[in-house]
């Protein structure tokens, strides 16, 4: 059983993500492109219709808190 300190911490993240405006947004070639798909196991699917720049083994940066990833999830660097 949860304490009622914790219940409410709970409830007013939940609330807090709520009301901001949450969009991910990833780095490639440091400009900045929205997350317009949800985000899977190996998946994600990103608007770059404002990129022409953007060419096949470029690096992309997604910010992501480490806590938030299980550390069994197989990591592959291109």
């Amino acid at each position: 059983m949860f304490r009622f300190v914790d219940n409410l911490r709970d409830s007013v993240r939940s609330l807090k993500n709520i009301l901001k405006k949450q969009s991910l947004k990833v780095s490639i070639n440091n400009k900045k492109y929205n997350v317009i798909g949800k985000t899977g196991m190996y998946h994600i699917v990103i608007d770059i219709t404002d990129g022409e720049e953007i060419k096949i083994n470029d690096e992309v940066i997604i910010p992501v808190n480490p806590l938030d990833v299980d550390r069994n999830i197989e990591r592959k660097y291109v």
